[in-house]
């Protein structure tokens, strides 16, 4: 890639041109080189990750806590009546229990998870089709459930403190949280409901990216016709003029259309992940709702209750699809935010690297 071309082309000097037409003809060859061994360096993928992290948390730790209240407790009519409330009673830092010492743990919590996914893409065979798709939501699920599961335990018991245990409540305080837990359970207080986490977190990054990898390429499909009027597999190219001081003033690229399309707008990334969150997040409340009340019930009272029992107390409740509406703008809003933040972090290190 020439520096200080456009992010979305990568430039190929016309004295190679033959040698790139031909490589682009191979659709398969071609796509492993570029899942493969053409990725960035897997330290991109975790400070890209990390940033991620921070970006996201800002702006979904309010419905994230809206939801978790609502599982928990009967006292909100909905959404919208649970929001007044918190802000009537508690304040703007009652969307924010813990914020600060959540961020330093679920920055290397991201980490693992797109650490993981990007490790998942390079190791998965790409004539695996969909299945690679899967194979990487595995990949990264399983990196990242050790590490999220004991934040996510913590963060549900602060969330969740004020309408457990009524008024001011000393669980309130992550610290306070972490060291009650610890002082009761151990270890294995961490990872209540890990079983039940990964229930829930698997089949949701199965959906996830699935969708949003599906998506992603539909859009590097649409981008290819747009660009020539050319389907897929056209071989067409392109010639730029730049001015780069050459004979003339002008020297001259040619471009393949499909290696134009490796890079999408950034715009899309949030597109396809909002799209993929919000039927993830349908389809698997159910089992979040059962997760959290395993989690924070939990903590709460030092006894440990089967997901079988509060599954069926839910359904007779009829509370299993309780908070449903703020789990799904909390995942919207924060896979749009989290994955347009670590695409472009993660391609600005690149170029960043080129450059030098």
């Amino acid at each position: 890639k020439k520096c200080g071309a456009r992010d979305e082309d990568i430039w190929i000097p016309r004295s190679v041109q033959h040698e790139s037409m031909s490589s682009a003809r191979d659709e398969s060859a071609e796509s492993d080189a570029l899942s493969a061994g053409g990725g960035p360096p897997l330290v991109h993928s975790l400070v890209a990750g990390g940033c991620a992290a921070v970006a996201s948390r800002v702006f979904t730790l309010p419905p994230d806590t809206i939801k978790a209240r609502q599982q928990v407790s009967s006292i909100y009519k909905g959404t919208a009546d649970a929001f007044v409330k918190i802000v009537r009673h508690e304040g703007v830092r009652g969307l924010y229990p813990g914020f600060l010492p959540l961020l330093l743990t679920v920055v290397p919590a991201n980490m693992c998870y797109f650490g993981g996914y990007e490790l998942g893409k390079r190791i998965t065979p790409h004539h695996w089709g969909p299945g690679r798709d899967m194979a990487t939501a595995v990949i990264a699920q399983s990196l990242a459930g050790v590490a999220y599961c004991p934040i996510d335990i913590v963060k549900q018991t602060v969330q969740t403190a004020t309408v457990v245990q009524g008024g001011e409540s000393k669980m309130a305080n992550p610290w306070h949280a972490a060291r009650t837990i610890w002082n009761a359970q151990g270890v294995k207080g961490f990872y209540r409901g890990f079983v039940a986490m990964n229930c829930l977190w698997m089949p949701w990054n199965l959906i996830y990216l699935s969708l949003y990898e599906a998506g992603k390429r539909t859009a590097s499909e649409y981008r290819q016709h747009d660009g020539s009027g050319a389907g897929p597999g056209s071989g067409a190219s392109w010639r730029y003029g730049r001015d780069e001081g050459g004979e003339h003033g002008v020297e001259v690229y040619e471009v393949d259309q499909r290696a134009r399309a490796v890079e999408l707008p950034l715009w899309s990334y949030p597109l396809c992940s909002s799209v993929a969150a919000a039927a993830a997040a349908l389809v698997t409340h159910p089992i979040d709702c059962i997760k959290t009340n395993m989690q924070v019930l939990s903590a709460q009272t030092g006894r440990r209750q089967p997901a079988s029992a509060i599954a069926r107390e839910l359904w007779h409740s009829r509370g299993l699809m309780k908070g449903w509406s703020a789990r799904v703008l909390t995942m919207v809003i924060g896979t749009s935010v989290s994955w347009a933040t670590y695409e472009s972090t993660k391609r600005g290190l690149t170029q960043q690297q080129q450059e030098q």
